[in-house]
């Protein structure tokens, strides 16, 4: 890190302190203008994917209990990435303050995190009396309340969690979603002066069960790709109220602020605006500790330092966006979610617009050994043809996807099933997603560079493949209205993540068996993808992001060796 950016703005804010001790009047008052320019330096600068920002992880403050809580167990069947509801009821059973959170999955058996790579939590999103509250996604940022701040809790609260646990392996698991509070109960001493804050829930796609966006490979500006600014028409129902956008109702003071994103990204970015003027207030960063970079679970998310204090106004606009690196590969249904505490009236704190905002961060934990890829993901497993050396096989109009496994062309098949099907330049490949359940399997079919036979995990493969065609989540799943997350009306948006294109409500039957199937009204997806008419001839590989042991391989045929 010697020869980094991020160690070279350290390096010189030494330097300029030093010299601001030192100077005459007229050198101080360069040294401040300096400063002033430096303001973001340690949140907003460009670095290695191992950014080594240091880790704040507090103890319980003073009064403050560990109550330690499991929801489930939860039967994880083979394939599933659903999503569902439930109501929550390990909670506390007395009134007080939450002032920390850390949550987690466990295995039932062995009360131990499973890898990530073969059963991981997609996300948990709690509500309290309809609100999201906390949350939690694969990198399990914790959430740490600043001294003499917390979260109300009540008996008489309604506590809901929505859930989505992906299996990647094709086998059953059975987990738990755990949960730790730090939790001041109202009969001790210090629950007396602390001051409430409640969850803003900042997302680039609003308040859905599901939501998500793609970053293709190549899109944005130098490789960064950043929603919603970069994209076109992101939102095209609302185009005078964007859903990345919270307006203040009130004078109140933002406390903390920590971002959530999925492999691929490298921040989120928080900013509010008022009279025109758009300004930074902070930046989530990404933390690889993966040795491939970008592309892995293996990250950890920074937060806010325990000083942070920004003074909105009524009426300030405060604003979210993701950016992700698009280098290398395309990353479908990403998300950008930044999750801001706020008081309930003026706190006080620095005015963004005319004071300078402590843009320090840190990490809420180390790394997670959970979340560690395997060496598999680096070399070349024998399991997998190289598909660049099969001979052709037969010409195919269809390719029939059944347990867990593509019925041609699939790069574990032995004979000629293992051969790549042939299409004809100029026409498509029919896939079908038969592995039922369908409310349960979903399939992608994702381009993936030739001849993607090296092991499973999650930073391998990647969807960076010739053609660079995604077929989207082949499956069905239910319809819900967003008022049962925002407790008042709402719009028909996925309940899962499957392709929003309406279906027999019949097909959803046997899907999530939570109170997802109560607020349910309709049902969406669809079973069948062509591959683009445009593909040029040649080799084509793919996995299924969902299951990413899936590969499979195609040819397409140039016209001129078919007239011959």
């Amino acid at each position: 890190m010697s020869s980094s950016p991020a160690r070279a703005w350290k390096l010189a804010i030494v330097v300029f302190a030093l010299c601001a001790l030192l100077a005459a009047p007229a050198g101080a008052a360069r040294i401040d203008d300096e400063l002033r320019a430096d303001a973001h330096a340690s949140a907003f600068t460009t670095s290695p994917a191992n950014l080594r920002i240091p880790v704040r992880d507090p103890a319980p403050p003073p009064g403050a209990q560990v109550l330690r809580y499991r929801f489930g167990p939860l039967t994880i069947r083979p394939g599933q990435n659903l999503i569902d509801i439930d109501l929550q009821k390990e909670r506390p059973n007395v009134d007080g303050w939450i002032v920390g959170f850390r949550p987690g999955l466990i295995d039932a058996r062995t009360g131990r995190s499973p890898p990530v790579t073969e059963v991981h939590l997609h996300h948990a999103v709690w509500l309290v009396d309809f609100r999201p509250t906390f949350a939690a996604g694969e990198e399990k940022t914790n959430f740490n309340a600043p001294a003499g701040y917390g979260w109300r809790y009540t008996t008489r609260q309604t506590w809901l969690v929505n859930h989505m646990i992906h299996d990647l392996v094709a086998q059953e698991h059975e987990v738990y979603l755990t949960y730790t509070f730090y939790f001041i109960p109202d009969t001790a001493p210090e629950a007396a002066s602390i001051r409430e804050i409640r969850t803003q829930w900042m997302d680039v796609e609003g308040v859905k069960p599901y939501p998500v966006f793609n970053a293709l490979k190549g899109s944005g500006t130098r490789g960064k790709f950043t929603y919603p600014d970069q994209a076109r028409n992101p939102y095209p129902d609302r185009p005078g109220n964007p859903r990345n956008q919270w307006i203040a109702d009130r004078d109140a003071t933002l406390v903390l602020a920590a971002g959530h994103l999925h492999p691929g990204g490298l921040w989120t970015d928080l900013t509010v605006t008022r009279g025109g003027r758009t300004v930074p207030i902070f930046r989530s960063r990404a933390n690889y500790y993966e040795p491939s970079g970008a592309v892995s679970w293996d990250v950890a998310m920074s937060a806010t330092g325990p000083n942070w204090r920004v003074q909105l106004r009524r009426g300030d606009i405060l604003r979210v966006s993701a950016t992700y690196d698009t280098t290398r590969a395309s990353w479908y249904e990403v998300m950008g979610i930044m999750i801001a505490g706020i008081t309930l009236g003026d706190e006080g704190g620095v005015d963004p617009f005319t004071g300078q905002v402590d843009q320090s961060d840190f990490l809420t934990h180390g790394r997670l050994r959970e979340n560690i890829d395997p060496p598999a993901t680096r070399r070349v497993n024998p399991g997998y043809a190289n598909s660049l050396k099969l001979r052709q096989g037969p010409f195919a109009s269809k390719v029939v996807i059944r347990n867990f496994s593509f019925q041609q062309g699939d790069l574990t098949m032995p004979g000629r099933r293992g051969l790549p099907p042939s299409v004809a330049q100029g026409r498509s490949l029919t896939f079908v997603n038969q592995d039922q359940p369908t409310t349960v399997r979903f399939h992608t079919v994702t381009a993936c560079r030739a001849p993607c036979n090296r092991g499973s995990g999650i930073s391998f493969p990647l969807a960076d493949g010739k053609g660079l065609f995604d077929s989207g989540e082949l499956g069905f799943g239910p319809a819900i209205n967003t008022g049962v997350i925002s407790g008042g009306g709402g719009e028909d948006v996925p309940g899962s993540p499957v392709i929003d294109t309406p279906a027999p409500r019949a097909k959803c039957d046997g899907g999530p068996t939570g109170l997802i199937n109560a607020v349910r009204t309709g049902c969406l997806g669809r079973v069948t993808w062509r591959t683009p008419k445009n593909l040029r001839p040649g080799t084509y590989t793919y996995f299924c992001r969902i299951h990413p042991f899936m590969r499979g391989a195609f040819r397409v045929v140039p016209r001129q060796q078919l007239r011959k």
